[in-house]
């Protein structure tokens, strides 16, 4: 029984990541690298500066909903990965504190979104996902964020660190509402044009398997 449900589960990741579905996970892991460069980053509320807006989000988002919310959350967790080798200053805790609090708003829409075609639904859940990202963000910041910035860069201890998220709580939470909204706007309008694109090419890599197959 054991050795069939290894069996099935193998299987199962097996045909979840093909070759054309890895292809483009890596493809969207390469351009959201690329918006993550810190010369396309930039801050908008100077109480949290270190808080920084970047649109790398766009294409794990358009990566969960074209292949699926595991997709989205694979490409996310790599290009932090790759970014926090190549410039992170935080020892990587910065990465994963960026990893956890984009978890909600990746699965809420791009899970809902197999089950709920249309724009409307997009919409929907994309809100939905946009209030829990934003709520999310308030443990994540308060219990890792910013002690360990402070604790990093100021040398206080962890429970200061704690402290001072508690006098700018307000503006942390407005700087992953903006930011959440900038991210859900962009997606928004170039997911249309990018999915047909994927579609049409998913047909062909199809036709030519079959093709092969047939051979």
């Amino acid at each position: 029984m054991e050795e069939e449900v290894k069996k099935s589960r193998g299987e199962a990741f097996r045909q979840y990541f093909t070759a054309t579905r890895i292809s483009y996970m890596a493809v969207f892991t390469a351009l959201s690298f690329i918006l993550r460069l810190p010369w396309f980053e930039f801050y908008i509320i100077p109480a949290v500066s270190f808080l920084k807006v970047d649109f790398s989000g766009v294409f794990v988002m358009i990566a969960g909903f074209a292949l699926g919310p595991v997709a989205g959350v694979v490409v996310s967790v790599l290009k932090e990965v790759l970014y926090g080798v190549a410039f992170s200053q935080t020892v990587g805790v910065g990465e994963l504190a960026n990893i956890l609090i984009m978890l909600p708003y990746i699965l809420i829409p791009t899970i809902m979104y197999k089950r709920h075609k249309g724009i409307k639904a997009v919409l929907i859940t994309i809100a939905i996902g946009c209030v829990c990202q934003v709520a999310w963000s308030v443990p994540v910041n308060y219990l890792l964020t910013f002690p360990f910035y402070l604790n990093l860069y100021a040398h206080t201890s962890w429970r200061a660190g704690m402290d001072f998220y508690l006098t700018v709580w307000y503006w942390a939470f407005l700087f992953n509402f903006v930011k959440v909204v900038l991210i859900s706007i962009v997606t928004l309008l170039i997911y249309k044009p990018l999915s047909m694109l994927i579609k049409k090419t998913n047909e062909r890599f199809a036709k030519s398997k079959r093709r092969n197959v047939t051979e």
